[in-house]
């Protein structure tokens, strides 16, 4: 029996990080990933404007069984998001599963301060980090903000070092997504729930059809 295929759609090359929870999810849920995809359509000459057209796009040239769309609720109600995604791939090719965290992607990276200060390259720091606990950071004004800033605190560099090092963030970033290896801790989060229980139900519908 053959595992899943899953495809990540996002509104950017950046949204990328969000394949480890992806991946962290559907292993929790007891699925194994066959086929993993970045829905990247930059190859193509005109972007699809729309995020139905994207969503069309997407499952053509990364053919999938679940296609993860994600989408920030940023200063929106999360309803909003999950109704846009809802419309946009209703009655398309495969399953969708929305993930949409309050109130950007970054919330679901505060919880974990191990993988922070690794990502950092400072993993044996001990400053402080100005972080708030897992079950508040859907509250948290700028989540990226908070991200990058924790980033840069935990280098524990001053001066001209600290300023070099801005430009190593994004990549940082991206590495504190890649170094955490739980999380559980989310659970408590609305967003997240929601996010875990979608992909419970698309993945139990794939199975049965």
């Amino acid at each position: 029996m053959r595992g899943l295929r899953c495809t990540l759609l996002g509104d950017g090359p950046s949204d990328r990080v969000l394949l480890p929870i992806i991946r962290w999810t559907l292993h929790r849920l007891g699925t194994h990933i066959e086929q993993e995809a970045w829905a990247d359509l930059s190859f193509l000459k005109t972007k699809p404007p729309k995020l139905r057209e994207r969503v069309s796009a997407a499952l053509r040239y990364y053919p999938c069984d679940v296609l993860f769309v994600h989408r920030d609720a940023e200063r929106d109600d999360p309803i909003i998001r999950l109704e846009e995604i809802r419309v946009a791939a209703d009655g398309q090719a495969a399953r969708h599963v929305p993930v949409v965290p309050v109130r950007m992607t970054e919330a679901w990276f505060l919880h974990d301060e191990r993988a922070i200060r690794s990502a950092s390259g400072n993993p044996r720091g001990t400053v402080a980090l100005a972080l708030p606990r897992p079950r508040d950071v859907e509250s948290v004004a700028d989540p990226k903000q908070v991200l990058l800033e924790s980033l840069l605190a935990a280098t524990e560099l001053a001066g001209r070092r600290r300023e070099r090092k801005k430009r190593d963030l994004p990549a940082m970033r991206t590495r504190v997504a890649e170094l955490i290896v739980d999380f559980a801790p989310l659970e408590m989060l609305p967003a997240f729930r929601q996010f875990v229980e979608a992909a419970r139900v698309a993945v139990k519908a794939v199975g049965s059809g």
